[in-house]
C-alpha cells in the first residue's frame, strides 16, 4: 500500500513545487483534475453548466481557475480538487436556497427588467440595464421575429441577460 502511495506521489510530483513538475506529471494532474472537474460538472447539474445567471457563470470562472491551480502547482493538489467539491456544493446549497426563498433568489441572481409593454419601450429601464435602442431593435430581430417595438406585446431583460420577446399577437400573425 505504502509503494501505490509513493508510484502516486511521484506520479503527480506532489511533493514538488509548481516549477519542478515535468510535462508527465502536469499531464497526470491535468487527467486527474479533468477527472474531478468533470465529476464537479455533474455534481453542480445543468443549471451551472446553461450558465443561466452570474451566479452560475461565477461557479464556472472560480472553479476553473482553483482546478489550474492544481494542474500547475500553485496550490496543494488534493487540497485543490476537495475545494472545487466544496465550491460546487455551495452552488447547489445557494441553487436551493434560491428556490425555496425569492429574496435569496434576487439576492443571487438579479431580477428581470420589463423593456417594452405593449409597444412602448420603457427608456428608463433601458437606461437602468444600460441598453440601448440600437441593442433592443437587434434583440428584437434576434429573438422575436419582429422588426419594430410597436409589434412587441413585452420585451423583458432576462436575469441571465438575454432579452425575451413575446410578439403581439398580429404581429406574429403576419410574420
Amino acid at each position: 500500500m505504502a509503494s501505490l502511495y509513493q508510484t502516486m506521489v511521484d506520479c503527480l510530483g506532489l511533493e514538488q513545487s509548481g516549477a519542478t513538475l515535468t510535462l508527465g506529471q502536469m499531464c497526470a494532474r491535468c487527467l486527474v483534475v479533468l477527472l474531478v472537474g468533470l465529476l464537479a460538472g455533474r455534481l453542480a447539474d445543468r443549471r451551472a453548466i446553461g450558465a443561466n445567471a452570474a451566479f452560475d457563470v461565477m461557479l464556472g470562472v472560480v472553479l476553473g481557475s482553483v482546478l489550474s491551480r492544481g494542474i500547475n502547482g500553485q496550490a496543494a493538489f488534493f487540497p485543490t480538487l476537495g475545494v472545487s467539491l466544496f465550491l460546487v456544493l455551495l452552488h447547489r446549497i445557494f441553487a436551493r436556497l434560491a428556490c425555496t426563498s425569492h429574496t435569496v433568489s434576487w439576492m443571487l441572481k438579479g431580477r428581470a427588467s420589463l423593456l417594452i409593454k405593449n409597444g412602448v419601450a420603457d427608456e428608463r429601464e433601458m437606461r437602468r440595464n444600460d441598453i440601448t435602442m440600437d441593442d433592443l431593435i437587434e434583440n428584437l430581430r434576434m429573438n422575436g421575429n419582429v422588426t419594430n417595438v410597436s409589434d412587441v406585446r413585452e420585451a423583458w431583460f432576462e436575469r441571465g441577460g438575454k432579452i425575451s420577446v413575446v410578439p403581439r399577437d398580429e404581429a406574429a400573425g403576419s410574420s
